[in-house]
């Protein structure tokens, strides 16, 4: 069964937004118009936020929020990288490169319960292409 992904608030998402919130209102009720015209600034910000701002994931069947992690490696390490992953091994011998990027490869992370999901992706022209389902690593 496949893991469905969805983006969720975090506790930081929450508290940026409660400060640009309550620095806006404080900076509004000033008696100076160019404080006025900040924190009515603050607050649209805050509001925009609030419905942008969402940094953290939820995996469904799993609880707590994971943060995603991005690697990229060059094509020449797909075989070796594809034959970890599947087995459901941890990679930490490997270290990103800029040149040929056509591998993808997304960790979710809990910190909390030790949790790490992985999901590998090869480019084809203007995509990235599923080889790796996402599933728990070791």
């Amino acid at each position: 069964m496949e893991k469905k992904i969805s983006k969720v608030r975090t506790t930081v998402d929450i508290i940026v937004v409660l400060v640009l919130l309550l620095g806006g209102a404080a900076c509004f009720a000033a008696p100076s118009t160019g404080m006025m015209i900040l924190g009515g600034t603050l607050i649209l910000a805050g509001i925009i936020v609030f419905f942008i701002m969402k940094s953290g994931y939820k995996l469904e069947g799993e609880d707590g929020v994971f943060k995603k992690e991005e690697h990229f490696f060059p094509d020449a390490r797909f075989d070796v990288i594809y034959s970890e992953i599947s087995a459901g091994r941890m990679i930490s011998s490997f270290k990103d490169e800029d040149k040929a990027i056509v591998v993808r490869l997304d960790l979710y992370r809990n910190k909390a319960n030790g949790k790490v999901f992985g999901h590998l992706f090869k480019y084809v022209p203007y995509d990235y292409v599923e080889k790796v389902p996402l599933i728990q690593l070791q």
